[in-house]
């Protein structure tokens, strides 16, 4: 970043207002592209002025991008730009008019960098070149090429697009690609070269353990377990694990168990009736869940490869199969005779029963808000048991003085109820008989406990646990389980306590789900969240926040969210979710090392249409340059681990004087020593290594 002088802002500015009085010119959005040999006279001298005024030479670009009515002028170079038909960007600079700085971005060593397509726009009507180039782009057109104008403006992109369509460059014309050789035999088909080396739990069995699967009291089988990573790492934290693979361990032994996991199997099996029969077995085995992974890939993962069955076969001999995320599911469905549960992109889970089933579904609708912990009213002594009941204790106990309750056991009991929202049954807190031969009964006990703590933390509870239910009896009815019938005898329980029946918590859950068409409800969602401090909103337009406090959210923006669930898995596999006030979707984010950066960079970004049921993926890196994120603490909550250091960096890097982060913020050059003066927060990086390159 360089500062200009007034002399060259003058200069810029006039030759700017000249500029934008031509009518020639390519024009994408607000923005002009001419080629310096298509300027008229009056504007070629100035010219050279120009490059003096962005601090290059005045033959180190050749095309000019003038953003018409704004205060940026951006010189280009493409060294090649008469020799190749679709010529790559080297360099830029952008004369920035309002801030009075220069930005000089190098593409040189970039292995995928910008393209030009339509280059016979920049020229004069009377260039000898410009017939060849428009011939060139009536072919591509009608050939399709740029019909998706979003993913061919870099050049690997570009390539698989050509070569998609059947084409390649030579000089300035489109010509067939050789026939490929004829298909090749299953033979051929080298499956064992798909196993990986891994130096962590592989997505299936880390999705196993977030929800509490993997544990002492399960077994476990790895069914293909390629080379054992995920074996040994279970069987080194000593779970009961087994592992078998047909080609690294053929000795393995398959049997039954309570978790079974399918991961990346189905995607490498080229056989469709042995694709079938691998996942038929593998549900066979389990006795409670079955998790099932496979790779999840566009149109771009089959067109790099040969065709072969429904898949591909990759230039090291083995078979990929590419699903969509819904193709999956739908499989897992028509083979397996169940409805599998969507948990991540290219993940579902499978229960045996539909109690499981049911189960999984209620608890990951709890909402995770903390437990208050410090009393609001002068601290209340717990009744004392009466006679005839602590006569009934002393048979088997002595039982002790009021004063001599636990205070670990009550602080349990409290919890207890809170995590609840009303008084424990049998069986929902194991130490219930040990805190009776204390106290008076749980009813008077709960009592005293909500005088000690305050009405209001209560309340809260209720209400919190009201809506947990809420959102999983409404997303049951949006996926129309068939295992809605099977609840829990807790959740029953649930139901007359809060609702009086399931009849009426029912209808409840149904006018939520309703509701959901309402902008004005999804408005004033976004807001109460905003104002409970969960999120960011951007007001009219989106609530974004960190994917932790989704189950924070009022009932309405979680069951949109869990609505876009179905299309794409948990919201919380990915690292920042947008909510669309107005639009109907929902946009999940996820960033190169979230938590460990202080200004992390996007890498993925899914957009979840709910109105049209249609998911669009958005890679960043290649086809779209990644993003930062900055003020990333106005995502998050002073709950979450690190928020308070964030917010502490993020005032200091906004309060930067001279940069505008509004928008998207600037990128991350153009901070410059400003950022360089910045300390990231305690053990965590300035920035993601995805982010864009610099000057060499």
């Amino acid at each position: 970043m360089a500062s200009r002088t007034d002399s060259s802002a003058v200069i810029v500015a006039e030759w700017r207002r000249r500029v934008e009085g031509v009518r020639r010119g390519k024009r994408v959005g607000d923005a002009l592209y001419l080629h310096v040999e298509a300027f008229p006279e009056a504007l070629a001298p100035p010219l050279g002025e120009l490059g003096a005024a962005a601090g290059c030479a005045a033959d180190a670009f050749n095309v000019v991008k003038v953003t018409v009515g704004g205060g940026r002028v951006t010189l280009l170079s493409y060294p090649r730009f008469f020799d190749d038909a679709f010529p790559s960007l080297a360099a830029s600079w952008t004369l920035d008019l309002d801030k009075g700085a220069v930005e000089r971005r190098v593409y040189r060593e970039d292995a995928n960098p910008p393209l030009l397509h339509r280059k016979e726009l920049l020229l004069a009507d009377d260039h000898p070149r410009r017939a060849a180039f428009e011939a060139l782009t009536r072919d591509a057109e009608a050939r399709g090429l740029f019909q998706d104008a979003a993913i061919i403006g870099h050049r690997r992109q570009w390539e698989e697009e050509l070569r998609a369509r059947g084409v390649r460059v030579e000089g300035h014309a489109l010509v067939p690609i050789a026939p490929s050789p004829a298909p090749p035999d299953p033979s051929d088909v080298l499956r064992h070269r798909t196993a990986i080396t891994r130096r962590a739990l592989s997505t299936p069995m880390q999705a196993l353990w977030r929800h509490g699967y993997l544990t002492a009291e399960n077994t476990v089988l790895d069914y293909g377990c390629g080379r054992g990573d995920d074996l040994a790492t279970l069987q080194g934290i000593g779970l009961r694990a087994e592992g078998w693979d047909p080609y690294f361990r053929p000795a393995g032994a398959r049997v039954a168990a309570d978790v079974v996991n399918l991961g990346f199997v189905l995607n490498v099996i080229e056989d469709t009736a042995e694709r079938a029969e691998a996942l038929s077995r593998a549900f066979a085995f389990a006795r409670r869940v079955l998790a099932v992974a496979a790779l999840i890939g566009g149109r771009t993962s089959f067109e790099r490869y040969r065709l072969f069955g429904d898949g591909v076969l990759t230039s090291r001999g083995t078979f990929q199969k590419y699903f969509a995320h819904a193709e999956l599911g739908a499989y897992i469905a028509e083979v397996l005779g169940r409805e599998p549960v969507s948990v991540a992109p290219g993940l579902y889970f499978v229960f045996q029963t539909d109690d499981d089933e049911q189960d999984f579904l209620e608890r990951r609708q709890r909402s995770t808000a903390a437990v208050p912990t410090a009393p609001t009213t002068p601290r209340a002594e717990l009744p004392a048991p009466t006679r005839e009941r602590a006569a009934r204790s002393a048979r088997t106990r002595a039982p002790k003085p009021a004063h001599e309750v636990p205070e670990a056991l009550v602080e349990a009991f409290w919890r207890a109820c809170l995590d609840l929202g009303r008084l424990p049954r049998e069986g929902e807190f194991a130490p219930l008989e040990a805190l009776s031969a204390h106290a008076a009964s749980p009813g008077l006990t709960l009592r005293r406990l909500i005088e000690r703590h305050g009405e209001a933390a209560w309340e809260a509870a209720r209400r919190r646990r009201r809506g947990d239910l809420a959102v999983f009896l409404a997303l049951n009815q949006f996926e129309r389980r068939r295992s809605a019938s099977a609840l829990s005898a807790r959740v029953r329980i649930d139901l007359r306590e809060f609702w009086g029946g399931a009849a009426r918590a029912e209808a409840e859950a149904r006018g939520l789900l309703f509701s959901l068409r309402s902008t004005e409800a999804i408005a004033d969602a976004c807001a109460a969240a905003a104002a409970e401090g969960v999120g960011h909103l951007v007001a009219g337009e989106s609530l974004q926040l960190d994917a932790r406090l989704v189950n924070d959210l009022p009932p309405t923006l979680r069951v949109y969210i869990g609505c876009a669930g179905k299309l794409y898995g948990e919201a919380q596999d990915a690292d920042a979710v947008k909510v669309h006030v107005g639009s109907g979707k929902v946009t999940l984010m996820s960033y190169d090392d979230y938590e460990g950066a202080a200004i992390p960079m996007l890498i993925e970004r899914v957009k979840v249409d709910l109105r049209r049921q249609h998911i669009d993926f958005f890679q960043y890196g290649e086809a779209f340059e990644p993003q930062p994120l900055y003020a990333k603490s106005r995502y998050m909550h002073p709950r979450l681990e690190g928020y308070e250091a964030q917010r502490a960096f993020d005032e200091a890097l906004l309060a930067t004087p001279g940069v505008d982060f509004g928008g998207y913020g600037p990128k991350l050059e153009a901070l410059g020593q400003a950022l360089a003066a910045l300390a990231p927060p305690e053990g965590m990086r300035l920035t993601g290594p995805s982010a864009p390159r610099g000057e060499p």
